[in-house]
């Protein structure tokens, strides 16, 4: 398509950021814990039960040994993980729960894409981000500790 004048291309620039805006997975959803002096992201690929048991256990585990104001948590879930943050998943009251006392639950945008997920199959507390294995690797770089159960 050829655009005859600046004002045709300006308006389709504008067209283009306005579905980017509104496409595009964001961070607003996570919360900010000023006070915390320890920050840890775990990671959730595999889907078993088992796996999904254990890394909220772990999580829980960290959050009642520091207390929710001391300790920023983050649970990414990607590949078959993300069966945990599923709306009907099993452990749907423990993740609203935790959430409540601050822990964070993203879900990748790219597994979702490959199943064909939508925001409205995951838990309502749950935040999508572009990549799960990116948000483990954005989180490193900020200085959090790293835990795959």
């Amino acid at each position: 398509m050829t655009y005859k004048t600046a004002r045709d291309r300006f308006l389709a620039a504008c067209a283009m950021l306005a579905i980017l805006a509104f496409a595009a997975p964001s961070y607003a959803n996570t919360q900010s814990h000023a006070f915390a002096t320890h920050h840890v992201v775990f990671q959730i690929s595999n889907g078993s039960a088992q796996e999904q048991e254990l890394v909220l256990a772990n999580a829980e585990n960290v959050l009642r040994y520091f207390g929710p104001t001391k300790v920023q948590i983050e649970i990414v879930a990607f590949g078959p993980g993300l069966r945990l943050l599923l709306k009907h998943n099993v452990h749907s009251r423990m993740i609203q729960s935790m959430h409540a006392e601050g822990v964070e639950f993203a879900a990748c945008h790219n597994t979702m894409m490959k199943l064909h997920l939508t925001k409205a199959d995951l838990n309502r507390v749950a935040h999508v981000v572009p990549g799960g294995v990116i948000e483990i690797m954005r989180r490193e770089s900020e200085g959090w500790n790293y835990i795959r159960p």
